[in-house]
């Protein structure tokens, strides 16, 4: 095979599509513990699939014009600049995303002795791809992938328009005002990941727009089966995005009427889109018991994570209505889709327009599919999170659907006069072009790391502008003092919410214990594993690195898991610029002793008084529940026998000084048959007869009183320590039974 031709197939983005490829089969390579063996293997399978690729790629017809270069390329380049030389500081970004990428660079996402480092230890894929650029042009520059992704993302949407507009400079034009919405440019040059998949899932949609009339259908299934894997692999989310194309593609599929050996294909599609998932799936399962961990616990049970819901109340709808209507209500309450609080509407056109789209006559088949994939994305994206980051892709295939729209009046409305005619077809454009100019304006003022652009700050540009290529190393920036204080790390301490990943930059060679996640300690195996990692540290020097401004609440947590506090030291920790300084306090942590199982000696009394809040630990108890009544009426009291056993190392006083905190009660609930619906926690409660040692049994007469309604339900019987939590929240099992109350 001769390598010419396979050049000649090389367009923008293959070059791109390597790292992608490497960045998963890195993942792959995680079981290969001499990490130069694990690039070596990992770059080889990446040439291997990358050259493959291009050797069964269709010939592309057209090549990219040298007008999207000065249309498209060159004002994305500008906006990328006016930012880019002043260091991203976002909150993701030291919150998880570094330490992701870093991390899993180097190895398994987790390190011998870790204890989630970052509280949802996603697939890091994403993260990795933006740490090969920051590794390769330093940290300024390797934001740099972003603008190469929608540079690549601009070429895709260019052939997307060719249909439409013939002319070059019209077309690029159209990519440019698909491209331009505020939230896409808000990320254009730090290192969030949302735009890394646009191309991937546009690529996808493109192939399948034209499935049915293409010459290579078997090549544009499989190839967008791998794609779509990928882009759910970057990240989770796009699951909302990626399942529209899947149906595009499923109706353009079943249009081709498919015979035995066309559905034969699909074993092997599916196979595609999963390789991009199965490295960290059985990974992050072998390490949790959960391949989607944290996500959907109640199905896989992992005993590091309660069986909660996330729901961040700020974003998104907050009933049905709004939900149906979220695109276009989005646009009156921005506050609800980001923290930025900003929105110029561009989803609420691609709304408007999409609803007539499925119904005008003589619509094309590719504008009826574009406009059913912005309102079926629009609707997963407002029933799975509402949150503006999370539908880019739907806001770009609606610029798309704005400027066919715009055709389609053209084309169509030859009843009206050339004047109505036009003043139709621009409005649209016009729409389209007012969205944009909105979205320049709030790019002007803001984006996520609230850094100035070049001629609000000159001098800070120019300044900053120095270091470029010349930051790759956060410890080259640190004063000798600093690299001494960091250089005597055994073990790092996590307590404060951004600074892991500045820990990770400083030190990404020791293991990072999180305490600053309460979720984690929720359950009794995950409380083990902290305490069998933190064990693992005796005798070594252990920090916690906390911003200053947080240091209250990273003390807190500290104390919450018993770490004692030594000495505390004042830092200034230069973050790639001697301007750029986050003022810091690094914590010295004194690790508790080791616990003993708590035993009654001679002369104690029998009863005595808590004066705090228990032991995580102790929160452990077995319950059994006699004489209840499997019928009763409504309101109707019964009073059952409950026995309790401690099965926790710590004693259960029995009193309290505080007669409304601290006591522990054996408490019952009524709860709907569903065992999930609370109907009422705050029923009866009986208070232990005497102190309870482990392993010690004590029977409490429990008074209960039936729901005022008739219906099925379920009584649970647990115990309850006042003012602190009940045992279940802390991992322990309770007792139920079904009660009918007629």
């Amino acid at each position: 095979m001769r390598l010419s031709p396979l050049g000649q197939k090389i367009e923008f983005g293959d070059s791109l599509l390597f790292l992608y490829g490497l960045v998963f089969f890195r993942e792959y390579a995680w079981g290969v513990h001499n990490e130069f063996l694990a690039w070596l293997l990992a770059l080889a399978g990446t040439l291997v699939a990358w050259t493959a690729y291009l050797y069964f790629k269709p010939e592309p017809r057209n090549g990219t014009s040298w007008n999207f270069w000065i249309c498209v390329a060159l004002p994305l380049v500008v906006v990328y600049a006016l930012r880019a030389p002043i260091p991203d500081l976002s909150f993701d970004v030291l919150n998880h995303r570094l330490i992701q990428g870093e991390r899993a660079l180097r190895g398994p996402q987790f390190l011998s002795g870790d204890f989630f480092p970052t509280i949802f230890p996603f697939n890091p894929a994403s993260d990795m791809l933006t740490g090969l650029f920051r590794h390769l042009f330093g940290y300024r520059l390797g934001t740099m992938v972003n603008l190469l992704v929608l540079i690549w993302t601009g070429t895709i949407l260019e052939k997307m328009l060719r249909p439409l507009l013939k002319r070059a400079w019209l077309r690029c034009l159209g990519v440019l005002l698909a491209l331009f919405t505020e939230h896409v440019m808000f990320e254009i040059s730090n290192y969030m990941v949302d735009l890394l998949a646009l191309p991937l899932i546009l690529e996808a949609m493109r192939l399948a727009l034209s499935y049915d009339e293409s010459e290579t259908r078997r090549w544009d299934l499989w190839w967008a089966a791998l794609l779509l894997g990928g882009a759910v692999g970057l990240k989770l989310t796009n699951v909302a995005m990626v399942a529209p194309v899947m149906a595009v593609f499923a109706i353009r599929f079943f249009r081709t009427r498919p015979d035995k050996a066309t559905w034969v294909r699909l074993a092997p599609a599916l196979i595609l889109f999963l390789l991009p998932l199965l490295a960290h799936a059985v990974y992050i399962y072998r390490q949790t018991g959960n391949p989607l961990f944290p996500f959907y616990n109640s199905v896989f049970r992992s005993p590091y994570w309660s069986d909660v819901q996330f729901y961040d109340g700020r974003w998104g709808p907050k009933n049905w209505r709004e939900t149906l209507l979220w695109p276009v209500i989005s646009f009156w309450v921005p506050q609800r889709l980001s923290e930025l609080g900003v929105y110029a509407g561009r989803l609420a056109i691609g709304f408007v327009i999409g609803l007539p789209c499925l119904f005008l006559p003589r619509v094309s088949a590719r504008v009826r599919l574009i406009a059913l994939t912005v309102l079926l994305g629009s609707f997963m994206w407002s029933v799975t999170s509402g949150y503006a980051r999370y539908v880019l892709f739907i806001e770009m295939l609606s610029g798309i659907l704005a400027l066919y729209f715009a055709g389609y009046i053209y084309e169509h409305a030859h009843q009206l006069s050339r004047p109505v005619r036009l003043t139709l077809t621009a409005l649209p454009i016009a729409l389209l072009i007012s969205q944009c100019a909105l979205s320049a304006s709030y790019v002007r003022r803001t984006e996520w790391s609230r850094r100035p652009v070049a001629f609000d700050d000159p001098a800070a540009f120019t300044e900053e502008s120095r270091w470029l290529l010349l930051d790759r190393n956060l410890m080259r920036f640190q004063s000798p003092e600093n690299r001494q204080l960091f250089a005597q790390v055994d073990g790092w301490i996590v307590s404060s919410v951004k600074s892991n990943g500045v820990q990770a930059l400083l030190r990404p060679d020791v293991p990072m214990l999180a305490v600053n996640s309460r979720e984690y300690f929720d359950l009794p195996e995950a409380r083990r594993l902290f305490a069998q990692q933190l064990d693992s540290l005796r005798g070594r020097r252990v920090y916690s690195l906390s911003l200053t401004d947080e240091l209250d609440a990273s003390l807190d947590f500290l104390k919450q898991r018993n770490l004692s506090v030594g000495r505390m030291q004042n830092t200034q920790v230069p973050f790639f610029s001697m301007r750029t300084q986050l003022r810091m306090t690094m914590i010295e942590i004194v690790l508790p002793a080791r616990h003993e199982v708590a035993r009654k000696q001679s002369g104690m009394p029998d009863i005595t008084e808590a004066t705090a809040p228990l032991n995580d630990d102790a929160f452990l108890a077995q319950i059994a529940a006699m004489g209840v009544p499997p019928i009763m009426k409504p309101n109707e009291k019964a009073i059952i026998s409950v026995r309790v056993k401690n099965l926790s190392e710590y004693l259960w006083p029995s009193q309290s000084r505080q007669y409304s905190s601290y006591l522990i009660n054996a408490a019952d609930t009524w709860l709907q048959p569903d065992g999930k619906t609370l109907v009422n926690n705050m029923d009866g409660r009986s208070s232990l007869p005497r102190d309870l040692w482990p392993g010690e049994e004590a029977e409490l007469r429990l008074a209960v009183t039936a729901p005022g309604q008739p219906g099925e339900y379920v009584l649970e019987i647990d115990l309850v320590q006042e003012g602190v939590a009940f045992f279940k929240d802390k991992g322990s099992r309770t007792w139920r039974a079904p009660v009918k109350v007629q």
